[in-house]
Parts: C-alpha cells; structure tokens; sequence
C-alpha cells in the first residue's frame, strides 16, 4: 500500500451547537458542511488498471452505511461496486476495488451518506482519516503510474431556507498535501 493522505468527512454545523445553545444569537450565522474527500486518479499507462484504495479511520461508533463512494470517470457518478469493511477494534478500514481505463482520469468521491434520512437530519457527522491505495490482486495489470490529486470539497448549506433562495449556499474547495510530495505514484 502506498500513503496518498488524510481526509476529513463532515456532515455537521459550522458551529458546534453547545456554542449555539449557549448564544443563540449566532444561529442566525451558522450553516451546515457537507465535506467529501476528492480524488482525481489519471491513469498515464496504457493499459486498464484494477486499484485498490483503502481507507483507514479511529473510530469506535463507524457505520459503514454512513459513506457513500462514487466512481465518475464518464460524468455518470455511479457508485463503487466493490467495497470491504473491517472493524480490528477502533480501527476501521473499508477498501474500495475499481478499475480505470488507460489513458483515462477518473474522480473517486468519498463523502458522508446524506442519501440517509436520520444522517442528515442530525448532521453530526464527522470522520478522519487516511488513504492509501494499491494495485489490486484482480488487476490483470501489475504495474501502473498513476497521477493523483487528493482535495476537499464542501458546500455550506441551510435547511430552512425557501425553496430556491440559494443565497444560504456556499462551497469551498481545497488540495491536500500529497504523501512524499509528488502527484505521480508508481506503483
């Protein structure tokens, strides 16, 4: 395995609410972040590659189903087939298996579920962590080099806002230091 970089999941107020509760006053400036953990992956070999990205948090109270993965290679954001979790304690780590074309750059998502209902409704969600990733032993290919941008991205939101007033609304994004400092992994 060879170590991309950390990453921060978010689904929770700007503010935390103990502060909120006890000063009220600023509710009226707090919004909610959704925070996914970005990867653009160009494989510069000319042959189709099988990887294997793996995620590792510290964590006693991980649910699995509180991730969502995508895979967007086309523009179709279709979700990760493969994936393997395991819990050693308070360590977890969930493997993500897929594969991309030669020649080709796919953008590899990793965000809190907000498809779950009690998820985005308490957002209180918060998971860190790092990635590493790997050829995977389904790989017909066994050696790959691979261009990698590890980044946030987020979108502050509100959920009492009029439907279509997006003035609430607001996004960041921001690159992540590379492990060993160099975007091109050779693996």
């Amino acid at each position: 395995m060879t170590l991309i970089s950390t990453f921060e999941l978010l689904l929770k107020p700007q503010l935390p609410r103990f502060v909120t509760d006890k000063i009220p006053a600023l509710s009226a400036i707090t919004r909610t972040i959704l925070q996914g953990y970005f990867l653009t992956i160009s494989n510069i070999s000319k042959d189709q590659v099988t990887l294997s990205l793996v995620a590792t948090t510290r964590t006693s109270d991980f649910n699995s189903t509180s991730i969502r993965t995508f895979l967007d290679s086309t523009g179709s954001d279709k979700d990760v087939l493969e994936s393997d979790f395991k819990n050693d304690g308070d360590i977890q780590t969930s493997t993500f298996t897929f594969s991309i074309d030669g020649n080709d750059t796919g953008l590899f998502i990793l965000q809190p579920n907000i498809l779950d209902d009690k998820l985005l409704a308490d957002s209180n969600f918060e998971l860190r962590g790092y990635a590493e990733i790997s050829i995977s032993p389904k790989s017909t290919s066994k050696q790959a080099q691979l261009l990698i941008i590890p980044e946030h991205r987020g979108t502050f939101f509100t959920t009492d806002q009029p439907k279509g007033d997006q003035s609430e609304v607001g996004e960041l994004a921001y690159a992540l230091p590379i492990s060993g400092g160099n975007a091109l992994f050779e693996l």
